[in-house]
């Protein structure tokens, strides 16, 4: 885990050489997010062979900190001075007299997008450009989410013209539907060979919309960078990037919507058209079965 991604302290946490404790850390004191603190009790420096290897170096090393990561630390004793990296391999000294612990105090430098653009020589970034790259990106992620339902229910209307385009008639129908039925049904069938490929075609766009180069490219620089805030190349163009990728999911929002409602229409007037042929079907073949039986019929 990387420092800063430690969190701070609420109690102290022992350091262990061969299963004994031999020293304590506290991770970011209140106030200071890249520092820690290490306590060394008296009695550790007693133990036989322990005294040279309580070094502040390698109290770094039992919590993986480099020693290129320190930037200034001082022990207790040191009367306010901080001590140079050199020495961070010198044994420390006991602690005074007075004292049942030795405190060592360490402060490493903060991570590149951690200083303070004052001391970077970046300028600052007012908080209300961020706000508008993140809303929208958020306006992005909405067209994207309406796409996408979107998709899933011309799939469906998909399946269900393609189902009505390949239905035929049943041996009674055929029989006792009328001619004008029969010719509706087929024209609104006829509808179904136009509207499928505009259909398929959103469907395709509306998959590949999500895994597009330029859409990878701008998630991951929301992610990485716009969302937690870090400055990063090239930053005034993103608006611009942003404003293309959102006119093209508006594009084709409207389109999807424009094909759906069409296709729509095509399957409830095919839908409409057979009930209407198989109801009036139905009736005539009633009507046949309960008319006057030929004369000289017996039962």
């Amino acid at each position: 885990m990387n420092f800063s991604e430690q969190p701070p302290s609420k109690e102290w946490a022992a350091l262990k050489f061969r299963g004994e404790k031999f020293a304590e850390v506290w991770f970011k004191p209140e106030g200071e997010p890249f520092a820690l603190t290490f306590r060394i009790p008296r009695k550790s420096f007693q133990i036989p062979g322990m005294g040279p290897r309580l070094t502040t170096e390698n109290l770094l090393k039992a919590v993986a900190i480099a020693t290129e990561e320190v930037e200034s630390w001082r022990h207790e004793g040191d009367s306010g001075m901080n001590r140079s990296n050199p020495e961070l391999s010198q044994p420390l000294p006991p602690p005074p007299q007075d004292a049942t612990h030795l405190n060592i105090h360490v402060s490493l430098k903060p991570p590149p997008q951690a200083v303070a653009p004052s001391e970077s020589g970046e300028p600052e970034i007012p908080e209300a450009k961020w706000q508008d790259l993140e809303t929208r990106w958020n306006a992005i992620l909405g067209l994207e989410a309406t796409t996408d339902t979107l998709r899933i229910k011309m799939e469906r209307l998909r399946a269900e013209m393609e189902a009505s385009w390949k239905k035929t008639l049943t041996t009674d129908e055929k029989v006792h539907a009328l001619n004008a039925d029969v010719l509706q049904w087929n024209k609104a069938k006829s509808r179904v060979h136009y509207a499928l490929p505009k259909a398929k075609e959103f469907i395709h766009r509306a998959i590949w919309a999500l895994s597009a180069p330029e859409r990878k490219k701008l998630g991951e620089l929301f992610k990485n960078h716009i969302q937690p805030h870090i400055p990063f190349p090239q930053m005034d163009k993103v608006p611009k990037e942003l404003e293309h990728l959102l006119k093209d999911r508006q594009v084709l929002s409207a389109q999807g919507m424009t094909v759906y409602q069409e296709c729509n229409s095509i399957s409830a007037d095919i839908q409409g058209a057979l009930k209407t042929l198989q109801s009036n079907a139905a009736a005539n073949a009633r009507k046949k079965r309960s008319g006057p039986r030929p004369k000289g019929s017996t039962f």
